[in-house]
């Protein structure tokens, strides 16, 4: 990926998370979504950034508007659903020293005329760190819940998925696949 096109991702982050900021009451969240957008802010070149806001601008992604005597930016669609391509394509399991012996099991059955869709949530799971143990069944060992319904939420296919949290038996391919 180019300079400018790290520096958009971070761009599209701050924007998403401002509106996820505006929408949120939990104290920490809206606490860590400050500290997130300072740590983002302090790493971004101001001339860089102009570049990607110009852009933007004449892309859709973003406008402008005038609140009083200042100047706001405003995220547009289009730009929100770019904000979450770029999410989705950071996005990245978690992983932990220990593992809890409970197996993360996404399940799912799109319809064939949804073929492309679920071609590519088939394709993102294997690129998130899931293994394939069937065409429509994929294992991970740590908790994931918040980022597979953010991939099942992004396909719009929540209805069509499922996810288990269990133990299975026998797992020691697993185990070794996932080196536990």
């Amino acid at each position: 990926m180019t300079k400018y096109g790290k520096l958009a991702g971070k761009f599209l982050h701050l924007l998403s998370n401002g509106l996820v900021f505006a929408f949120t009451k939990d104290r920490r969240e809206r606490r860590n979504l400050i500290e997130e957008g300072e740590e983002i802010w302090h790493t971004m070149d101001l001339k860089a950034l102009n570049y990607v806001v110009n852009r933007f601008l004449k892309l859709g992604y973003i406008t402008k508007e005038l609140k009083g005597a200042k100047e706001i930016v405003i995220i547009s669609p289009r730009g929100k659903s770019r904000a979450l391509q770029y999410k989705l394509n950071a996005l990245v399991l978690p992983i932990r020293r220990k593992w809890d012996k409970v197996w993360r099991i996404v399940i799912f059955d799109v319809p064939e005329s949804r073929k492309k869709i679920r071609d590519a949530l088939r394709r993102k799971l294997k690129e998130a760190g899931f293994l394939e143990f069937q065409k429509s069944v994929f294992i991970y060992p740590f908790p994931c819940e918040d980022e597979v319904n953010f991939i099942i939420n992004f396909f719009e296919v929540s209805e069509c998925v499922y996810y288990l949290e269990s133990p299975i038996t026998p797992d020691a391919s697993f185990r070794k696949h996932f080196k536990l």
